[in-house]
């Protein structure tokens, strides 16, 4: 088998998206044994296996990543194939159609659907829509995080971000009188949303509430020069931290000082209300409760550690946050509750067992 991506695994950009592939690689491997996976960084396309590299060509194009892509099908006797979305074009087509000659299996993941909202405009928006229309020859399912049961009309897996327990142990928090701090992990992409919580903490501070209400932002990306732009404006540096990109015992450390953590709140602009991104699993194992602005399809409505906002662009009320983090912290296995809730429903081996079935 091969997992294949069309990006740079090791950019710090990218970290996110590995930590995923490399979890579910893990399954994968559970099932079928030898798996390989690939990575196209800068100029040179690396056909990896546990973490070494098995081959790598030059790859100056999508159209020569592809043809390469061809050959290793062949030597490496691929029997099926699991492939992130990057867009369709013509050699991405034709790579398709290669490996449908072969009777290879193979899955397509698009992890966000719809995803036109996304995409700037340009040629590469122009030949996928073109040429995504032909994908349904060539590809024998799609995973989706969405509720569709088809799309370009392939039948559709509900595929819902999972996590990998090992690498998000459970948070024992100390109790802290009138202090409420709020986490927000992320690449910084304009849905993550993080101006409503910057815009509810001015409003907050002019009214001189109660709490001291810290927000502690972990990760880079195109929002940030924004976002730090508004907190100078607003006067909040004594309430706003910017952390940079942080992992392992570092993040441990926010996260033991977190009381709430902050999930996309910004996913209006994209046309989104279902999603189920991944670090509404990774704080449900962690036991930390968190707010959203979307539909998570993981949990019910019932559960009591979401704090749901509507899906547009006003303020967060920091009085409704108060709420929530008291009426959570009344209740005193929460985290125990919500660390149960992602064993038995939110593993890796558990989300990728309709997978497993079609490609067995």
């Amino acid at each position: 088998m091969i997992y294949i991506t069309y990006i740079d695994l090791n950019s710090m950009e990218h970290s996110g998206i590995k930590k995923k592939v490399m979890s579910q690689i893990i399954v994968f491997q559970k099932y079928f044994h030898c798996v390989y996976y690939t990575a196209w960084c800068g100029r040179m396309l690396y056909l990896m296996k546990d973490n070494k590299i098995i081959d790598k060509e030059l790859a100056f194009s999508r159209q020569k990543v592809n043809e390469i892509l061809c050959g290793w099908l062949e030597e490496y006797k691929i029997k099926r194939t699991y492939i992130r979305y990057n867009l369709s074009d013509k050699w991405f087509i034709h790579f398709l159609k290669v490996q449908k000659e072969k009777c290879i299996k193979s899955v397509l993941e698009i992890p966000t659907y719809p995803y036109d909202g996304e995409m700037a405009e340009g040629l590469s928006k122009i030949e996928d829509t073109l040429y995504r229309e032909q994908l349904y020859r060539y590809v024998d399912f799609v995973t989706t995080n969405s509720n569709s049961k088809y799309i370009f009309n392939i039948r559709c897996i509900q595929l819902l971000n999972g996590v990998n327990l090992d690498e998000n142990p459970i948070v024992y928090k100390k109790q802290k009188n009138g202090k409420i701090v709020l986490i927000g992990v992320s690449t910084l992409a304009k849905w993550h949303g993080y101006e409503r919580i910057l815009e509810g903490l001015f409003y907050y501070y002019q009214n001189k509430g109660d709490y001291e209400i810290l927000f502690k932002i972990v990760g880079e990306g195109p929002e940030k020069q924004r976002y730090i732009s508004m907190v100078t404006q607003y006067d909040l540096g004594a309430y706003v931290e910017f952390l940079g990109k942080l992992e392992g015992e570092s993040l441990e450390q926010q996260y033991n000082m977190s009381d709430l953590a902050v999930s996309s709140l910004g996913l209006y602009k994209t046309g989104i209300q279902e999603v189920a991104p991944i670090k509404g699993s990774e704080y449900c194992a962690r036991g930390i409760p968190f707010i959203c602005g979307y539909d998570d399809m993981r949990f019910p409505e019932s559960v009591d550690f979401i704090m749901h906002v509507t899906n547009d662009s006003k303020p967060i009320d920091m009085y409704q946050i108060i709420n929530f983090y008291q009426q959570i912290n009344s209740k005193q296995t929460y985290q125990e509750e919500m660390r149960n809730y992602a064993i038995k429903h939110l593993t890796w081996d558990r989300v990728l067992s309709s997978v497993i079935e079609v490609l067995i």
